[in-house]
């Protein structure tokens, strides 16, 4: 099968490899899409150093069952990222994201950049929209994982930081949830002007002021932008972190310390938040922009192109 092989910084290859073998409990699927996240270009760009190499990127992936259980074959499905052992003390917690024996897809497990990928039955979720939406619900499903560990209350004032893909559907949630947002953007951001309409006002990092939101959710992938963060977060206020960069990052922990920031991690979706994804995806409350679509042939076009901060979503299709 082709897929698409990442050696490291700006080293992409497109080769013909074995088509993967689903072990026992597992099923293969035919990639119909994937997503280029943000993960997948700090590794693309060498800030986030890979945890295998060759790597097969790709964890926002859609396809359809080709061999697996019966009642599966021939569905539509998007796939959880984590692949955990279900024995160890964190699984049978119920924190099976975290299990140290954890496989990732597309992080340190070959992921959907291909022709074909395999994943555990357990981890697979029927998707019945189209493919062009199946890859926003594994970004979909870790802003409401966010929501879940710490959930904004009626009333609360909200800031999102960034104007890429995943500000866009925190905006979306945030807004459905009951919330008045606004955007922090950089002055000058292309996408910046998209989210008129969708938030109360788009705010420019430049001109925002200190200590005026509840809650800051951190999506714009700049290291830098923890420490904007603790700037406008009200005393007591909470910190959404949600960007994976990959490179250490710099803030005023002083201040954090001093307005007793509640400072919140969190990562992939679950079970529950998957499907707390399909259901806004399916019901039009969330609306995703895809703006290009690449062959698995022009892979290295298609994540110069995801760089391009005029884009949202850029996408891989075998």
């Amino acid at each position: 099968m082709k897929a698409v092989l990442l050696y490291g910084s700006r080293r992409v290859e497109v080769s013909d490899v074995p088509v993967p073998r689903p072990p026992r409990g597992w099923a293969l699927v035919r990639s119909e899409l994937s997503g280029i996240c943000g993960t997948d270009k700090a590794f693309y760009t060498g800030s986030y150093k890979l945890f295998k190499s060759p790597l097969v990127p790709g964890h926002e992936v859609v396809g359809v069952v080709v061999e697996g259980p019966e009642g599966l074959v021939g569905r539509r499905v998007v796939s959880e990222i984590n692949f955990p052992c279900w024995f160890c003390s964190y699984c049978r917690s119920g924190m099976y994201t975290h299990c140290p024996s954890k496989r990732t897809l597309g992080i340190d497990f070959d992921g959907g950049m291909a022709e074909f990928f395999i994943a555990p039955v357990e981890a697979l979720h029927e998707f019945r929209l189209e493919p062009e939406l199946g890859i926003f619900v594994e970004p979909l499903a870790a802003v409401l994982r966010a929501l879940r560990l710490k959930p904004v209350r009626p009333g609360d004032r909200v800031a999102v930081i960034g104007s890429g893909n995943l500000a866009l559907l925190a905006v979306q949630t945030l807004r459905y949830v009951g919330v008045s947002v606004d955007l922090i953007a950089r002055r000058g951001s292309f996408k910046a002007g998209y989210f008129r309409g969708l938030v109360e006002s788009v705010v420019y990092v430049d001109e925002v002021g200190d200590s005026q939101y509840d809650v800051v959710f951190e999506a714009s992938g700049d290291p830098g932008a923890l420490d904007l963060a603790v700037k406008v977060v009200k005393p007591m206020g909470v910190i959404h972190l949600k960007s994976t960069p990959g490179s250490r990052v710099s803030a005023s922990m002083t201040w954090a310390v001093v307005k007793e920031v509640n400072i919140v991690g969190s990562r992939c979706g679950t079970f529950r938040e998957f499907e707390g994804a399909i259901g806004l995806l399916e019901r039009g409350i969330v609306k995703p922009r895809l703006d290009k679509v690449y062959s698995l042939d022009e892979a290295g076009e298609a994540f110069e192109a995801s760089l391009d901060p005029r884009y949202f979503k850029v996408a891989l299709k075998p």
